[in-house]
């Protein structure tokens, strides 16, 4: 093909998106080239200008070169499909096909060569191949639709992969060319559909949940995302869909949803047995305030009447049982006193203050001192040491402490009570130590259970509710108890403050506190 070279074919000839040079047939030296020639050979155009075409053919591609063109020069066919293999000028190969047209240039017999690298298009379609398969060994539906809506106002589907088909039951036939609206039905909410619309004008991605209906009109829930595809130029060619099956999780969550209704019903139901409990338990403590300490209280005053009038005229044995009477009606009156302590204490809501320990600790301390002159009580909390904690439960806990500590010692020939402090992470541990009977560390667990006694009543007095108040108290407090202590050895009870009553602490594994070992000991 001879012709000339038209200022609109040069315009062309720049535009071109492959490699095109020029040549002159006398020389076969380059005249010119297009940006993309450039681009895939790394030469500029100036570098080109002149340059013999032999230098972009691999050496051993040059005498087969040279034979065409004395073929062409002859008038002999030449099969121009051949590939070629082509050097850039960093020596890279390319695997090219050329389609030459003759010209004339500026007066000069030339040609046009067009270059298609080979190489780039095996690759491209191994890459298409790749992604293919990938897409239809996928686990998720994928589904492909044309950008732009046609003439019935439908965007075809182009592309489905097998696992569309298999969760849909439409084959791929059947579902070519429909618009995917096809798979709604009369459960897909129509909000979700304008969503989809609105993405769909505006050429957004969107991502929803949406419930889709099978060939044989199963319902399934399909998570969607879709997203609009665009060239390099902006320009929007196709829509791609991923649809996942979710309706497993759809139907977990509904179960979920009724379970969480049947619970919030079952709590509703028990929570309105505990406020009647409560309730219950509320007027149970007021007839035991009233009902039982009255006649307890009649009981105690005609034994003293007994005994102010008729003492001295009883038999021994009637007036042994006299004193037993007023001493079991004294018990049972301080065992009421005491459960009636615990039930307030359970229901007492904490009013944290700032408290000075050693403020709080001395009065007590004092008013033990006055009833056990020989004991040597001894306060070693440091002065101006406070925590924020409820005044009346903090009063409660050192009352029952430093008085059980007082008791169990009081047959030492000299009585020792300490209460002493130390700071630790997150807060205050607070010990109140005694050399008095102690107790078995094994049973320590059971200290702090209502009525439940280590040493027997005659032994030592006590109602065996004073530690559960405890307890109770510190839990309240927000903080735990514990107690470590070997027979006739003495007893060592400590209790965890927290820094602000509002912390709630775990209750720790072993009987020592954050950062105390079990073996320390008082050496008292």
């Amino acid at each position: 093909m001879n012709r000339d070279l038209e200022s609109g074919d040069l315009h062309l000839f720049a535009q071109m998106p492959f490699p095109c040079f020029i040549y002159d047939i006398a020389t076969l030296a380059l005249v010119d080239a297009n940006p993309a020639t450039e681009l895939t050979y790394g030469y500029t155009r100036a570098e080109l200008a002149g340059m013999p075409i032999a230098r972009l053919l691999r050496a051993d591609q040059r005498p087969r070169f040279e034979a065409m063109l004395a073929a062409r020069a002859a008038g002999v066919a030449v099969d121009e499909g051949l590939p070629w293999v082509h050097l850039t000028r960093s020596g890279e190969m390319l695997a090219v096909k050329v389609k030459v047209a003759e010209l004339d240039w500026g007066g000069r017999r030339a040609r046009v060569a067009f270059v298609t690298d080979v190489g780039a298009q095996r690759a491209a379609r191994r890459e298409i191949k790749t992604l293919t398969q990938c897409i239809e060994s996928a686990s998720d539906m994928v589904v492909i639709t044309a950008a732009e809506v046609n003439a019935a106002g439908e965007r075809p589907i182009v592309y489905v992969n097998r696992a569309f088909e298999q969760r849909t039951g439409y084959p791929r036939a059947e579902a070519l060319g429909r618009d995917p609206r096809f798979l709604c039905g009369a459960g897909t909410d129509p909000e979700v559909r304008r969503r989809i619309r609105e993405a769909l004008v505006a050429w957004q991605p969107i991502n929803v949940e949406l419930l889709n209906y099978t060939r044989s009109g199963e319902p399934y829930w399909a998570e969607l995302t879709l997203t609009p595809v665009s060239d390099e130029g902006g320009w929007f060619h196709a829509w791609f869909a991923v649809e996942r099956d979710v309706s497993a999780r759809r139907r977990a969550q509904q179960a979920l949803t009724v379970q969480n209704v049947e619970l919030e019903a079952q709590v509703g139901a028990r929570t309105r047995e505990l406020q009647k409990t409560v309730r219950d338990l509320e007027s149970f403590s007021h007839s035991v305030s009233h009902d039982l300490q009255n006649p307890l209280s009649g009981v105690r005053g005609f034994v003293e009447l007994l005994q102010a009038k008729h003492g001295a005229t009883l038999p021994a044995d009637a007036a042994r049982m006299l004193t037993l009477i007023g001493r079991s009606a004294d018990h049972m009156q301080q065992v009421i006193h005491d459960l009636l302590a615990l039930s307030r204490i359970q229901r007492m809501e904490p009013r944290p203050v700032s408290v000075d320990l050693a403020a709080l600790c001395q009065p007590v301390l004092s008013a033990w001192r006055e009833g056990h002159p020989g004991a040597a009580v001894t306060l070693a909390l440091p002065p101006g040491l406070t925590v924020h904690a409820d005044l009346q439960l903090l009063r409660v806990v050192f009352e029952n402490l430093v008085g059980n500590a007082l008791k169990y010692s009081a047959r030492r020939a000299q009585p020792r009570v300490r209460v002493e402090s130390r700071p630790c992470d997150g807060g205050l541990v607070v010990s109140v130590t005694d050399n008095g009977a102690g107790f078995d560390a094994a049973a320590a667990h059971q200290l702090f259970t209502p009525f439940r006694r280590l040493h027997g009543e005659r032994e030592f007095e006590g109602t065996g509710i004073g530690l559960a108040i405890v307890a109770q108290a510190v839990e309240r407090l927000g903080g735990w108890v514990w107690a470590e202590a070997r027979p006739d050895e003495g007893a060592r009870f400590h209790l965890f403050l927290p820094a602000a009553s509002t912390r709630i602490n775990p209750a720790p594994t072993g009987a020592a506190s954050p950062g105390e070992s079990s073996d320390e000991r008082s050496s008292e």
